[in-house]
């Protein structure tokens, strides 16, 4: 979703985008937001919009990565867990759950060693633990008005 041309140079993503899908009869919004602190403000106006959060975890020598022989699944649920702890997150916030995937393959699985020939078991963990939006149909009109910067 990096389309930008700095994006593209450095490897990183700087503005939020979004893309949409539907997966069985639910459609999901899903927002590509920057993950490195200088963004803040950029992460900061988008989280405002939204119902739950998918957080992708990026560790040095992409350890993470489920496709390379080198990836540690469990050594980054267990720092995922003590970040958490460090940051004060209330004990709600520490229960999470992991969802293991290849981009490349696309392939997802709620573990590393059992991985489905698809996205599914991705798609069924955000439709059990992410609320759908409220709705009340006889309220009043509200709106989030942002403004948006470009590079």
């Amino acid at each position: 979703m990096d389309s930008n041309d700095l994006e593209r140079e450095r490897g990183i993503t700087i503005l939020s985008k979004n893309t949409s899908i539907t997966y069985k009869d639910t459609k999901m919004n899903i927002i590509d937001t920057p993950g490195h602190s200088d963004f803040g403000g950029e992460v900061e106006r988008v989280l405002n919009m939204v119902e739950g959060i998918i957080l992708v975890i990026l560790l040095k020598a992409q350890c993470h990565k489920q496709d390379l022989p080198s990836a540690c699944p469990k050594f980054v649920i267990n720092s995922t867990f003590e970040l958490f702890i460090e940051l004060n997150a209330s004990d709600e916030q520490c229960v999470f759950q992991a969802v293991y995937a290849s981009g490349i393959k696309g392939m997802a699985g709620l573990s590393p060693d059992n991985l489905a020939d698809d996205l599914g078991p991705l798609f069924e963990t955000i439709i059990r633990c992410i609320p759908g939006p409220k709705i009340k149909k006889d309220g009043s009109l509200q709106m989030l008005v942002t403004s948006m910067q470009g590079f």
